[in-house]
């Protein structure tokens, strides 16, 4: 079953020490592109998002947010960085030099200094890698279920537009033999009128009429064609990510359907490859969106 690349996920894990969310959303792409944010003091668990999300998604523009919360805010460790003190105490010991009346250097004012460094507490980061990857994998479950769902409407709509161009290559087929003998029939009269009175033997005219006949001949493009459609129907079903072979596929059925068209001297044949040109160029905007 086909999947799109557009969707929607939240998840949610809450531990003892923290709360981690989860959201996520993908759009078109035509690889597998990954923003991933968080909070510069968990930027260590990027990686296991990255992880997480390549083994899961094939293609599109993916955007994770990922936010931490601590429940309970541990005591923290400030340091006292002494040696930048000793440096402000020496200036302000220059200052009052300077000013009459020399005063005593206060704690007030030794607490206004910026020499006071708060340090990180020590996190665990298993049981917080553990929380994020349970709140990834909800968002990445609700993600999935959007593509899916989306991409099972994608499916029908595909399988619909691809049974009007097999209908539509079926009349072609049925037109092609009465194409090839009318044109054999006009080429032959014209070059009759054309060689009357010439040297040109039989089997030198029949050759050459054979010859432009089969130019016109559209056989090999209508069995290519009938090829791509079935390997594009059996490659809907695999199951696996066929986005790009999807759009391979197409690009070679236009290609043979133009040639039908160039080869072919018949309005009718000519409406049909207008018809099925106008169908593929729809399976084609529907293709972009699959993964």
């Amino acid at each position: 079953m086909l999947k799109s690349m557009t969707g929607f996920g939240r998840g949610e894990a809450v531990g003892q020490e923290w709360q981690v969310k989860v959201e996520m959303k993908s759009v078109n792409h035509r690889y597998l592109d990954l923003a991933v944010r968080i909070g510069r003091d968990y930027a260590q668990l990027e990686e296991v998002v990255r992880r997480m999300v390549q083994r899961s998604l094939a293609r599109g523009r993916v955007e994770v947010s990922l936010f931490v919360e601590e429940l309970e805010p541990t005591e923290r460790t400030v340091r006292v960085n002494s040696a930048l003190l000793r440096g402000y105490l020496r200036a302000l010991e220059e200052v009052q030099s300077e000013l009459p009346g020399r005063q005593e250097i206060t704690l007030d004012q030794i607490l206004t200094l910026p020499v006071f460094e708060p340090e990180d507490p020590e996190i665990d980061w298993a049981s917080l890698t553990l929380l994020a990857e349970q709140a990834l994998s909800q968002a990445l479950a609700q993600l999935e279920e959007m593509r899916a769902q989306e991409g099972a409407q994608l499916h029908r709509d595909v399988v619909d537009k691809l049974a009007q161009v097999s209908r539509l290559v079926d009349r072609i087929e049925q037109d092609a033999p009465q194409v090839v003998e009318a044109y054999r029939t006009r080429l032959e009269e014209r070059l009759r009128e054309l060689l009357e009175g010439t040297s040109l033997t039989e089997e030198r005219f029949l050759a050459e009429v054979a010859l432009f006949a089969d130019k016109c001949a559209i056989d090999e493009e209508i069995v290519r064609l009938r090829s791509h459609l079935q390997q594009f129907g059996k490659a809907m079903e695999s199951g696996e990510p066929v986005g790009r072979k999807l759009d391979f596929l197409l690009q070679e059925m236009n290609r043979e359907v133009n040639t039908i068209g160039a080869k072919a001297n018949s309005i009718a044949i000519a409406n049909a490859v207008v018809e099925i040109k106008t169908v593929l160029e729809k399976v084609r905007e529907q293709v972009q969106n699959i993964e």
